[in-house]
């Protein structure tokens, strides 16, 4: 194949799930946040975007990172800085 300068990289797309996520910030717009700097926000489950249950939330990333993502955001909520961990699903 020729190469062409419109060829994207490699991107994989991989279930993380946030740990930590304070309640009034628990939103999608809050999670495309937390993850902007492990990959492109793809979408959140329907159980987090639903608030259906509340000890992590479950979203989808398209990312170019071959390891297992598993990393810790400081994101500031309503005057204080919150520790987000962000952990990859793997192994099923």
């Amino acid at each position: 194949m020729r190469w062409d300068n419109n060829l994207q990289p490699y991107k994989r797309g991989a279930w993380v799930h946030l740990y930590g996520n304070p309640l009034q910030a628990w939103n999608v717009d809050f999670f495309k946040l937390c993850v902007f700097d492990c990959g492109r926000f793809l979408r959140a489950d329907s159980c987090s975007a639903d608030k259906d249950r509340l000890d992590f939330a479950r979203v989808l990333i398209a990312t170019s990172d071959l390891e297992i993502v598993k990393t810790v955001e400081t994101v500031l909520v309503d005057g204080s800085m919150v520790e987000v961990k962000i952990v990859e699903e793997w192994g099923y």
